[in-house]
C-alpha cells in the first residue's frame, strides 16, 4: 500500500514538474475549487439539521419553551419573529412527547389548573378572581378547538349578586378571535360561539356576548330587542322557505328544459299570529237526570177567633163576651221539586301554529329551445360544418303544463291568493368560445415562454461547457499529452531498453511484454493485415467488387486451362 502511494505521488510530481507556469497556476486554481467544493459538501453534510418544533406561538409560550430547552441544554433556533422554534431534526418527535408529558400549556392562558396552586390563606376576592380566570381560560381552550380559529381571547363580566339589590345585572362577555389565513366564519358559526359562551355562565344571554375579529370588526349581531330578534328570525324563516321552493322548481323543470335554462324566484308571506279558540257543542235531545230533590210541606191548624166589642170595653171586668166565630182553622200544603239534568256537550280547543302560509308568489323564467334552421327544401343549414340553430319559444300548451307542475309541486291555493307567473324568454348567452380561445392563447404563450426559457438555460450551459470548461481542460491536459509523446519510446530498440531498465515508473504494467527475438516478417504481415482490414472497412463495396473480379478471373483461368 505504501509503495502504491509513493508511486502515485512520484507520478503526480513528475506530471506537475513538466507543466509550465501558467498551467501550474491553472491546475492549482482548479484543485483549489475542487477542494473548496469538497469541504463545503462535508460541512453541509455534517451540520445540524433543524426542524420546526412549534410554530405560531405567542411571546409567552415561546419564552416558556425556550427556558425549558435551555434547562435541558438543547440547542434551538428562533424564526418568524420568535413565533417559531426549531430544534435538531432527530429530537422533534421526542420533545413533542416530552412537552405533552410535562403538561406544558400552549394557549397562553390557564384554565382550572390555576386552582391547583391555591394557598391556605387565600381571600375570597382572590378566589373569585381565580375562578373567573379559570373559566375564561377553559372557554379559550374550547373555542380554539373550532376549526379555523388560531387564537382566542375571552373576557367575562360577572356582577356580584347581593340580597339588597332588587334587580341584578345580567353577566356579559367579549370574545376576540384570530382566524387562520383565508378562513371566514359563517353566521351560524358565530351564533354557535355566542351560545357556547353564554351557556357556560349562569344567567348570561346570547345577546350579551360581543364577538370581534383580530381587526376589531364586530362579527356578532347581538340584537338586544326581543321584538327585533323575533322579526329577524321570521324574515330568515321566510327566506329559507323561499329558497327551498325555488330549488324544488328548478330541480323538477331542469329535467325538461335543461340545466341552467330556468330561473325561479319565490316570495313567501307567512302569518305568525298565534290564536287559541274553544268551541262547546250541546246535545239537548238526550238529557240525563243527575239528581232530583223534592220538598213537601203540609200545615193543618186551628186557633180561637177574637170575640166581644172591639176596643177597650171588652177588656173591662164584668163585661160579658159578645157572641161570634168560636175558632179559625188554617190548612196549607206546599210541594217543591228540584231536578238537575246533564246535557251532553263537546268541548273543542284549537291552537293555530305560530307560522302559517298566508300567500305564495312565484315567478319563473324559462329559456326557449334551440332548433336547427331549415332552408326552403326543409334541410338543416350548415355553417363551418355545424348546424345553424335559431331560438324558438315554448308554446302556450307547454307553459300551461309547466304551470300545472309548479302548482302541484308547491301546493298553491287560489283561494288563498297564491300567484304564479311563467314566461318563456331568451337568455343571454355568454361568449364562452371566445373566453376559451383566450385561455388557450394564454396557455400557449406561457408554454412558449417556458420552452424558450429552458432552451436558453440549456444553451447557456452548453456554451459554457464548450467555450469555457472544455478549453480549460484541454489547456491543462495539452502539456501532459505532449510530455507523454516526448518520453514514450519511438523505436523497438528504445522499447527494449525501457523494458530492461524500467526508467518509466508505472509503465511495466501497461506496456506489452516484448519477445526476446522479434520476427520482422511477422511484424510486416501484421501491419499488412491491419492495413487491408482498414481498407475493407472504409470501402466495403469496393472490396466486394475486387473479390468478385478475383473469383471470376480465377474461374476463367481454370476454363482456359
Amino acid at each position: 500500500m505504501q509503495e502504491f502511494i509513493q508511486r502515485i505521488v512520484s507520478n503526480f510530481t513528475d506530471f506537475f514538474s513538466r507543466l509550465d507556469n501558467s498551467r501550474k497556476v491553472g491546475a492549482i486554481v482548479t484543485a483549489g475549487f475542487i477542494l473548496a467544493g469538497m469541504i463545503g459538501i462535508i460541512i453541509w453534510a455534517s451540520q445540524t439539521r433543524y426542524a420546526t418544533l412549534y410554530t405560531d406561538l405567542n411571546s409567552e409560550d415561546a419564552k416558556k419553551i425556550s427556558i425549558l430547552l435551555e434547562e435541558k441544554k438543547v440547542s434551538y433556533q428562533l424564526d418568524n419573529d420568535g413565533k417559531t422554534i426549531k430544534i435538531p431534526k432527530d429530537m422533534v418527535d421526542l420533545w413533542r412527547i416530552q412537552m405533552a408529558t410535562l403538561g406544558v400549556n400552549f394557549s397562553g392562558t390557564l384554565g382550572y389548573e390555576i386552582l391547583d396552586k391555591q394557598s391556605f390563606g387565600t381571600t375570597s376576592f382572590v378566589q373569585k378572581i381565580n375562578r373567573k380566570r379559570a373559566l375564561e381560560g377553559e372557554l379559550i381552550k374550547t373555542i380554539m378547538y373550532i376549526r379555523g380559529i388560531k387564537r382566542a381571547r375571552v373576557h367575562l363580566s360577572i356582577p356580584e349578586s347581593s340580597p339588597f339589590v332588587v334587580e341584578n345585572k345580567a353577566p356579559s362577555a367579549s370574545v376576540v378571535l384570530e382566524l387562520d389565513r383565508g378562513v371566514r366564519l359563517t353566521s351560524e358559526e358565530i351564533t354557535g360561539i355566542g351560545s357556547l359562551v353564554s351557556a357556560a355562565v349562569a344567567g348570561m344571554r346570547p345577546e350579551n356576548v360581543v364577538i370581534l375579529n383580530d381587526r376589531g370588526k364586530k362579527l356578532s349581531e347581538n340584537i338586544g330587542d326581543r321584538m327585533t330578534e323575533y322579526t329577524a328570525n321570521r324574515m330568515a324563516l321566510e327566506a329559507k322557505l323561499s329558497r327551498q321552493y325555488e330549488e324544488k322548481i328548478e330541480e323538477i323543470l331542469s329535467k325538461i328544459v335543461g340545466e341552467g335554462k330556468i330561473v325561479a324566484k319565490v316570495s313567501v308571506s307567512m302569518d305568525f299570529t298565534e290564536s287559541i279558540s274553544t268551541r262547546t257543542e250541546y246535545d239537548a235531545e238526550n238529557p240525563a237526570v243527575i239528581s232530583e230533590v223534592r220538598n213537601i210541606q203540609t200545615l193543618d191548624g186551628k186557633r180561637p177567633s177574637p170575640q166581644g166589642i172591639p176596643g177597650a170595653r171588652s177588656n173591662l171586668p164584668g163585661e160579658l163576651p159578645q157572641p161570634g166565630i168560636p175558632e179559625t182553622s188554617n190548612k196549607v200544603k206546599k210541594e217543591l221539586t228540584t231536578r238537575n239534568y246533564q246535557i251532553p256537550s263537546i268541548v273543542t280547543k284549537e291552537k293555530r301554529p305560530t307560522a302559517g302560509l298566508s300567500k305564495i308568489s312565484v315567478a319563473v323564467m324559462i329559456d326557449g329551445r334551440r332548433v336547427p334552421q331549415l332552408d326552403q327544401n326543409g334541410k338543416p343549414i350548415m355553417k363551418n360544418g355545424q348546424q345553424v340553430l335559431i331560438y324558438e319559444a315554448w308554446s302556450k300548451s307547454d307553459l300551461d303544463n309547466f304551470s300545472a307542475i309548479v302548482s302541484s309541486t308547491l301546493g298553491l291555493v287560489k283561494k288563498r291568493g297564491d300567484d304564479l307567473t311563467i314566461k318563456s324568454m331568451e337568455f343571454v348567452k355568454e361568449d364562452i368560445e371566445a373566453a376559451q380561445v383566450m385561455l388557450r392563447e394564454n396557455a400557449n404563450r406561457e408554454l412558449v415562454k417556458n420552452i424558450i426559457k429552458y432552451l436558453a438555460i440549456g444553451l447557456a450551459i452548453t456554451l459554457f461547457f464548450f467555450f469555457v470548461v472544455k478549453p480549460f481542460i484541454q489547456w491543462v491536459t495539452d502539456n501532459t499529452v505532449e510530455s507523454i509523446e516526448d518520453f514514450l519510446p519511438k523505436t523497438l530498440e528504445e522499447l527494449e531498453k525501457v523494458q530492461t531498465s524500467q526508467k518509466l515508473p508505472g509503465l511495466e504494467d501497461v506496456l506489452p511484454q516484448i519477445e526476446e527475438k522479434i520476427n520482422p516478417q511477422k511484424i510486416e504481415g501484421n501491419l499488412l493485415k491491419e492495413k487491408i482490414v482498414s481498407e475493407i472497412e472504409a470501402n466495403p463495396a469496393k472490396a466486394a467488387q475486387v473479390i468478385h473480379e478475383m473469383i471470376h478471373a480465377a474461374e476463367s483461368d481454370k476454363s482456359i486451362a
